[in-house]
């Protein structure tokens, strides 16, 4: 993980997620021009400042969309809107793995989940 903020913050790593999702499970075509969607989620480690993360997931492909949502979360793990801005971009697809960088804009580490939504 490249870290582009200064020596004072701390890098974001996932705690916990949602029971992953298998290429394999047979979901009825959506359609359109998807055929499957998929959605997982991720707590993560307090952190602050700007990070490049990655979460694995088998269901990822290079063609694949991602939207990712980042929010503060509690101790108990329930999100909400606090003082601090959460800001997700560069959003890129590999093979099982997605990257993206996160802005935590806080002087002090805070916990997060990241929601994610995969189109396939």
């Amino acid at each position: 993980m490249d870290a582009t903020a200064s020596s004072a913050t701390v890098t974001p790593r996932i705690s916990t997620g949602s029971q992953a999702s298998e290429r394999d499970e047979k979901l009825a075509q959506i359609g359109g021009n998807v055929a499957n969607i998929w959605r997982g989620w991720w707590t993560w480690s307090p952190g602050n400042g700007v990070w490049n993360l990655q979460i694995p997931w088998n269901v990822i492909g290079v063609n694949s969309t991602v939207v990712i949502t980042a929010s503060e979360i509690d101790g108990n793990g329930n999100r909400f809107v606090g003082a601090a801005p959460f800001q997700v971009s560069s959003i890129a697809p590999a093979a099982g793995v997605v990257t993206f960088k996160i802005n935590i804009d806080w002087g002090s580490p805070l916990p997060m989940r990241t929601d994610v939504v995969v189109f396939n």
